[in-house]
């Protein structure tokens, strides 16, 4: 088997320490800026230099996260602070944007690229979309079997990274926007709120509760914490490169202890033999942080079983039951399950109000304080709060392992153990030699600055010597090896010793540093590559009127949408169960009456197709691409790659594949697509920058409830209709509408397609028709309505509203309708509309 790479997070310095000192092979961590993690403490440049430093000094590599999407206003800063980072020695950029792709690849091309988890790869076609990108590794979308990651290996041999502990995004990564479109805050701009971790409540289209929260839980869309600690075997056997551990954001305890117990884990798995996980470091990885835990979709889809229901936070270890709580004196008395110590933190999740926490500063055994106990004892500690006996008790901090891990990133001595081989020669009247070598042959040598004398009482010795040279606590080093050439009777003087040891671990550090990093590009070529990239100063476009199109699904919805002003149809993609069969002939029936009105017609694809699914989407579309259709939607990488291979039809992306510069826009018009769809999180201001620097065609989405996450993860059927590993589901979501309730009230749509996957709609429907004036100068090709998931009627009666405008805009010097009023009208069936980003933008 070959060795993976355990990769660690770190989000600030002791952190780093932290997953150095207990044997990452790599660590991830990212500057002040650019990086999906901008909540952590992360690295200033000074930061970043020493952290290479640090972590080369001791074999480890350093990927620097730059995993956002980029405004063009951003991009060449981007691209210098690549250039920083690449000249300061780190081994890869992990990157989201395509954008900075295209600049990477032209402007710094020495530097070694990752694609993020956040870029949604989940098939084959859409690896080697981004291997032919070039991508060097990729972060596989969490989604994915083991089989699937190892058919994926198999067919593709790029390198691959999963992560195999830690916290679960509910939404595949990279295709969220709940945290935006609610709050400004843009997971795909390091900013996400995590909105998944909050309360909702399952409801029908009556708003009637389907689940009993008091049984099921209220947290419906928080999964439990991934570990894959009992399955390290299948993960090495399935060809992963890199084993990566979540956690950016989490405290540099947390990542000495994961990263310590993997690294056993992992030696031992390759050590072969019987593979085992000792219960110690099973509850180490439980008692450090857990939602509880689940293997993910690494083995199947496992429905509720994977969903942390009633607790979105650290549950820790359950240490037992409150049998008797004395009021007066706020004494609890647990019977316990497992250790607890002085300095321990536990909760009570009590009865009736909620949850007690605190911390143990007082422990008493039978009226005697005590500092520590073990299962089996009933001891008394004080907690105040509505207690009742029965009411569980859990340890949600041990101090001891704190102080464990603690002593790993604090301590001046270091677990590292690199040896070093010694050969020393000492004649008399001659100064001594010492030479020293690393494993990898990096090697120095000194003299010391005085010449060996006669003995006078103690004469020089391999014993001697060796306790000299194997003080080496404070650095990484240990003593190996030790090769003595000593002429009888002679002596140095142990401060000379010292001091030549000194100087040639120093050089050894600051050698193996040297080689592992990179030949310098200078700032001047830089800026010389990246005037070329720019190339072509900012166009003149002719604008013209944009045309309308409608996504529908059925021929009644694509009739009402054509009778009503639409110029262009894209049929079909994410077809949900609650409208029925959506066959071949409503296909055939639609496609024909466009044709009859000379309307543009237009297949569009799923957002999400693993390979088994890609097959057999790909029978039924060919029958489909039959009736001619005037061009394709594509919705994700994979089937760009796929169908730009098979069918010569004129490609537009969808904006599932998060446009937001031009340089994405010019990357995908390079791969063949003739218009993009740019991401409903740009300003209208950006997307005024945007549309004349490119010359491919661009389209923007201007009405309709957008989907703000994809999971492949259903709360309909895991909490109705019996999903789980190994059991299938019995279809409650055919035929009936239902949404997520949250705390507030609001009401979120949500939508099952045929695979399975689950769709959650924001709860007020996008509406810029008020803004046409000003987008329509921006010159955009296309305005689109997104009505996949509507009726005719609401067809009707969008489509006509905006050919309304449009015809008005056309008609230079006529009165525009009342938009406002317009604007009322057309979502007054709902609870409000929203204008998404077009004026308030993203947090930055």
């Amino acid at each position: 088997m070959s060795k993976p790479e355990l990769l660690a997070p770190a989000g600030s310095r002791e952190a780093l320490v932290a997953a150095v000192q207990n044997g990452a092979d790599a660590v991830y961590l990212g500057g002040r800026q650019f990086n999906a993690r901008r909540s952590a403490d992360n690295f200033n440049e000074r930061d970043l230099i020493e952290a290479i430093q640090y972590a080369h000094a001791r074999g480890v590599k350093i990927y620097v996260t730059v995993n956002i999407l980029l405004a063009d206003t951003e991009l060449s800063e981007a691209v210098r602070f690549l250039h920083f980072i690449y000249n300061t020695g780190a081994d890869a950029a992990i990157v989201q944007d395509l954008g900075l792709v295209k600049l990477a690849q032209q402007v710094i091309p020495e530097l070694e690229l990752h694609a993020s988890t956040q870029m949604t790869a989940h098939n084959t076609p859409g690896i080697q979309f981004l291997k032919e990108a070039g991508l060097k590794r990729i972060v596989l979308a969490r989604e994915l079997s083991l089989a699937e990651v190892r058919e994926i290996k198999e067919h593709t041999g790029i390198q691959l990274e999963t992560f195999i502990h830690g916290a679960l995004c509910v939404c595949y990564s990279g295709q969220c926007l709940m945290s935006s479109m609610i709050g400004g805050r843009s997971g795909n701009r390091g900013r996400c709120a995590q909105p998944c971790r909050l309360e909702y409540r399952l409801v029908d289209n009556r708003g009637r509760e389907l689940a009993d929260p008091a049984k099921t839980g209220e947290y419906l869309l928080s999964p439990r914490d991934l570990n894959m600690s009992a399955n390290i075997p299948e993960l090495i056997g399935a060809g992963i490169d890199s084993f990566k551990i979540e956690g950016r954001m989490r405290r540099p305890e947390y990542v000495a202890t994961v990263i310590r117990v993997y690294r056993y884990l992992i030696d031992r798995a390759l050590e072969g033999g019987k593979f085992y996980v000792d219960p110690a470091e099973a509850g180490e990885l439980k008692q450090i942080f857990n939602r509880d835990f689940t293997t993910g979709y690494f083995f199947g889809v496992p429905g509720a079983k994977m969903m942390s229901y009633k607790r979105p936070n650290n549950r820790g270890v359950k240490l037992g039951r409150i049998s008797r709580y004395d009021r007066e004196k706020k004494l609890a008395l647990i019977e316990l399950d497992a250790s607890l110590a002085l300095g321990d933190g536990i909760e009570v999740w009590v009865t009736r109000g909620g949850r007690v926490g605190t911390e143990v500063t007082e422990m008493f055994l039978q009226n005697k304080k005590i500092t520590s106990a073990g299962p089996g004892t009933a001891v008394s500690v004080r907690l105040d709060g509505r207690i009742y006996p029965g009411d569980r008790v859990f340890k949600t901090s041990d101090a001891q392992l704190m102080e464990k891990a603690v002593r790993t990133y604090s301590s001046s001595r270091e677990n590292i153990s690199i040896p070093l081989d010694f050969k020393i020669k000492a004649s008399l009247g001659e100064p001594m030699y010492i030479q020293a070598r690393d494993p990898e042959g990096v090697a120095a040598e000194a003299e010391t600055a005085v010449r060996a004398e006669a003995a006078i009482k103690k004469q020089l010795t391999s014993d001697f010597l060796a306790n000299q040279l194997n003080r080496l606590g404070n650095t990484p080093f240990v003593l190996g090896k030790l090769e003595c050439d000593i002429e009888p009777g002679v002596m140095v003087p142990v401060s000379e010793i010292n001091e030549a040891r000194r100087g040639i671990v120093e050089s050894i550090l600051e050698e193996r540093v040297r080689l592992r990093g990179n030949r310098p590009v200078s700032l001047e070529t830089v800026e010389q590559r990246l005037d070329q990239a720019y190339n072509g100063p900012v166009l003149n476009k002719t604008l013209g009127m944009p045309l309308l199109a409608l996504a529908v699904n059925g021929f009644e919805e694509t009739r009402a949408a054509v009778q009503n002003g639409a110029d262009l149809i894209y049929y079909g993609g994410d077809v949900y169960r609650r409208q029925g069969n959506n066959d071949l002939e409503q296909l055939r029936k639609a496609r024909e009456y466009c044709r009859a009105k000379s309307i543009g017609f237009y297949l569009a694809t799923p957002r999400i197709l693993h390979d088994r699914e890609l097959e057999r989407f790909l029978v039924n579309f060919d029958q489909a691409m039959s009736l001619k259709p005037d061009g394709v939607v594509i919705s994700s990488y994979g089937l760009l790659h796929k169908l730009q291979d098979t069918y010569d039809v004129p490609l537009i992306t969808d904006f599932y594949l998060n446009v937001f510069n031009s340089q994405s826009a010019k990357l995908l018009q390079d791969k063949g697509v003739f218009r993009v769809t740019l991401s409903p999180e740009l300003t209208g201001q950006q997307i005024a920058g945007l549309i004349p620097r490119v010359s491919v065609e661009t389209e923007l989405v201007v009405q309709g409830r957008l989907p703000l996450m994809v999971s492949r993860y259903c709360a309909i059927g895991s909490l109705l209709g019996g999903k789980g590993a190994g059991k299938s589901c019995n279809a409650p979501c055919r035929g009936t509408a239902f949404a997520l309730r949250d705390r507030k009230g609001v009401i979120f749509p949500v939508e099952t397609d045929a695979n399975c996957i689950m769709h959650i709609y924001n709860s007020r429907e996008l509406c810029l028709l008020d803004t046409l004036p000003y987008l329509v100068e921006t010159g955009p090709a296309v305005l689109r309505v997104e009505a996949r998931r509507e009726d005719e009627q609401y067809i009707a009666r969008t489509a006509g509203a905006y050919r309304r405008v449009l015809n008005s805009l056309r008609q230079k010097g006529e009165e525009l309708p009342d938009l406002g009023a317009m604007v009322q009208e057309l979502t007054a069936r709902g609870p409000g509309y929203t204008r998404g980003h077009y004026y308030r933008g993203v947090m930055d």
